[in-house]
């Protein structure tokens, strides 16, 4: 319980946008041991990824190329979308390193997107949700 005049202890910040014709959603949640980010276009987490930092980003030559350790802790089946949201959970991490330096708390992603199968599109993608993410932890 916390008393009057002490901040709760989780921020939450979202962002809703449609991309590729698809209502999309990410939540960041600032909690003290770690941060939780959900990007879905399904309404669900999907697979959930832990990412550490191997290094504190203050101490990366750039904090967005920061070495990253990334994790399944759920829905981790073999498919082609493994790889790619293994490079969602990096990118996520290191946007967050680059937006504060000092951060150094794991990240933990759930993820859940539809998959069209196009290269283009999922580029495309891609970069709409890192668009996402910078703008709601900005």
């Amino acid at each position: 319980m916390t008393s009057n005049n002490e901040k709760f202890p989780v921020t939450n910040k979202q962002a809703a946008r449609i991309v590729q014709g698809l209502h999309t959603e990410v939540l960041v949640s600032g909690f003290k041991d770690k941060i939780f980010v959900v990007v879905t276009q399904y309404g669900r987490i999907g697979s959930l990824i832990n990412t550490t930092f191997d290094i504190p980003p203050n101490l990366a030559r750039s904090p967005s190329t920061v070495p990253t350790t990334s994790k399944f802790l759920m829905n981790s089946a073999a498919t082609e979308l493994s790889d790619l949201y293994l490079l969602y959970a990096a990118s996520v991490s290191r946007a967050i390193a680059t937006s504060n330096p000092r951060e150094s708390r794991p990240v933990v992603l759930g993820i859940a997107l539809k998959d069209t199968g196009d290269i283009q599109k999922r580029k495309e993608l891609y970069e709409n949700i890192m668009e996402m993410i910078r703008d709601t932890i900005a």
